[in-house]
């Protein structure tokens, strides 16, 4: 099989991008650097930020950005792109028409790999930033795999916001207490049978806190699992337990 060379749409923000880099090398099943996946990365940082251009809060638009990075990665010989922005893949159509190759689907592949993990889990509480809740890409794709979604309401919105901006955004840390009273009230309150990091800010808080439980779901290690198995290499077996 031909060695595909996977390209990552990055720099939204570069910590997620960072650790998605991490998540990638410590799945593949490799003994060796030559076994590991070959990996080309445009770590833009400068992309508009996707919430405020969706929400209306500016007028600067990021997806000729988006695709101009699509096609750098394409021209370069990649294969197969990553997006590590949930948030950006309500832009998703418009950069993949840009392109001849693949363009993996964050949500797309999260929410199916819920779907198809565990049929008793129908009831998903999205944590994402406002700008992917008013796209409604998560609830769509929840509604086409018969899955309820849950968002948060306004407060805790807030709080998820304030988390994502003030803190990760800006290299603060975030208390376990923090991070879990919103995962829990998200269980109580909305009667979640399982929550989705939906925000790749979020898998950074995850890993930092080094947090493993079954009911978190994290979006970018699912998006790392599929760009290993799309670039024709195995996921370690016990890095999941599906």
């Amino acid at each position: 099989m031909k060695e595909k060379l996977l390209g990552v749409l990055g720099g939204m923000g570069p910590m997620a991008t960072a650790y998605f880099l991490k998540i990638v090398t410590d799945m593949t099943e490799a003994e060796t650097d030559q076994q590991h996946i070959p990996m080309l990365i445009c770590n833009h940082t400068t992309i508009p930020d996707r919430t405020a251009y969706i929400l209306g809060e500016s007028n600067e638009n990021p997806v000729p950005a988006l695709c101009n990075d699509a096609k750098f990665l394409e021209k370069s010989g990649a294969d197969i792109l990553a997006m590590t922005c949930n948030t950006a893949h309500n832009f998703y159509e418009q950069v993949q028409a840009n392109i001849e190759i693949p363009l993996l689907h964050i949500v797309k592949e999260t929410v199916e790999f819920i779907a198809k993990r565990n049929n008793n889990c129908k009831r998903i509480g999205i944590l994402a930033t406002k700008g992917t809740l008013k796209s409604g890409v998560y609830q769509d794709f929840c509604e086409k795999n018969q899955l309820q979604a849950v968002v948060p309401d306004k407060a805790v919105s807030d709080m998820l916001m304030n988390i994502i901006y003030e803190k990760i955004k800006k290299g603060k840390k975030v208390s376990v207490g923090e991070f879990l009273g919103i995962i829990d009230d998200m269980r109580e309150m909305g009667g979640c049978d399982a929550v989705i990091l939906g925000c790749t800010e979020l898998s950074v808080i995850k890993s930092d806190l080094k947090l493993n439980r079954y009911d978190i779901i994290d979006s970018l290690e699912i998006l790392a699992k599929r760009s290993v198995e799309e670039c024709g290499k195995k996921v370690k077996t016990d890095y999941f337990t599906e």
